[in-house]
């Protein structure tokens, strides 16, 4: 299947990455590189691309130009990684680094989606047993308490009530989760989903680390390739998966242009933890910042990994409070009239 945007996958992208940096070592020059995973009839859109981008470079166009010709079709953070590689001059390197920063990116994705597995797992048993007892089961009762006139206690009248409301609001939540964050790609773009993503409530900390974390990660594999710190910042906003924080490497980068030192930029920017630039300051002040940089990275992966156990374990027990809370006023409110419809019958 196709990304709807006409990019690469993200085992695409990690395919050309890998080819690329293996290439890169053997030191096989890059269209040759290119002309080979262009011959990969497994995945023709990937093959597609290595194709354009080896023609162009084979022609003699500048990197630079060549990424721009393909447009979307290469994603961004590609399109960064390649211009960082030349510009370090040691494209072995520079995919080496970025292949295992994305593996441990992978690696936290996946500690996250475990963290909300759990709720969403939840939510898909629940929808389909709600519906059912609020359009079949509910109903049932209703006509029962209506053919023998049955006065009707308030609990009774509320459980009724709010059955009556909940397919409309199942429907509407559930059109909601999947139309925001199309409205979201389609009107502002990758960085307003991210943006919007990091403001969830109780997940949100999880994506913010995340981002702060590549950040770190990213900057420090720049700063060891020997980069200077203005154009590390840039190759990082290029090449960063967080869109969001993309454009505040942007602003920082201009800021840095200025000549004021990195942890003040920082400090004047709301996207980055006070306590990353307390790291970097004094990693600027100890002449270590790649090695601050790094342990920001641990400092926000022991974030990530205790918040995302706190969710598994905080999250069940309220779900089956929730659960037990709600089925308890519905079979309260539903058999109380009926015992009293026996009795009087009786």
């Amino acid at each position: 299947m196709i990304d709807n945007s006409g990019q690469l996958r993200d085992e695409q992208i990690a395919t050309l990455t890998q080819a690329v940096g293996a290439g890169a070592a053997g030191r096989v020059p890059l269209e040759v590189t290119l002309a080979a995973l262009a011959e990969d009839r497994d995945d023709p859109r990937l093959a597609k691309v290595a194709q354009r981008l080896s023609a162009e470079l084979t022609r003699g166009v500048p990197l630079d130009e060549a990424v721009q010709a393909l447009g979307r079709q290469l994603p961004t953070e590609v399109q960064g990684l390649l211009r960082a590689g030349v510009a370090s001059g040691d494209m072995a390197g520079t995919f080496e680094r970025f292949a295992d920063q994305r593996l441990a990116a992978q690696r936290l994705r996946g500690r996250i989606r475990a963290a909300v597995a759990y709720p969403l797992l939840i939510l898909a048993l629940l929808v389909p047993l709600i519906l059912f007892i609020s359009l079949y089961v509910v109903p049932m009762f209703r006509d029962l308490y209506t053919d023998f006139d049955v006065v009707l206690p308030p609990m009774t009248m509320l459980v009724l009530v709010a059955t009556d409301q909940l397919p409309g609001l199942v429907g509407g939540i559930l059109l909601f989760v999947v139309a925001v964050p199309v409205v979201l790609r389609i009107f502002g773009g990758r960085w307003l989903f991210h943006r919007v993503r990091s403001t969830m409530p109780l997940l949100g900390r999880l994506w913010i680390w995340s981002a702060q974390r590549e950040f770190a990660a990213l900057l420090a594999s720049f700063l060891d390739l020997r980069l200077p710190i203005t154009s590390a910042i840039a190759h990082t906003g290029e090449v960063i998966s967080d869109r969001n924080m993309a454009r505040a490497c942007r602003r920082l980068s201009g800021r840095l242009q200025s000549g004021q030192p990195l942890s003040r930029c920082l400090s004047q920017s709301i996207h980055f933890d006070r306590s990353l630039v307390a790291l970097v300051a004094w990693g600027e002040s100890q002449g270590l910042l790649a090695e601050s940089l790094r342990i920001a990275t641990e400092m926000f992966d022991d974030r990530i990994e205790q918040h995302a156990t706190l969710i598994r374990r905080l999250l069940p027990p309220v779900a089956l409070i929730l659960v037990g809370v709600g089925l308890f006023f519905l079979i309260v409110g539903l058999m109380v009239p009926l015992v009293e419809l026996i009795q009087s019958l009786m």
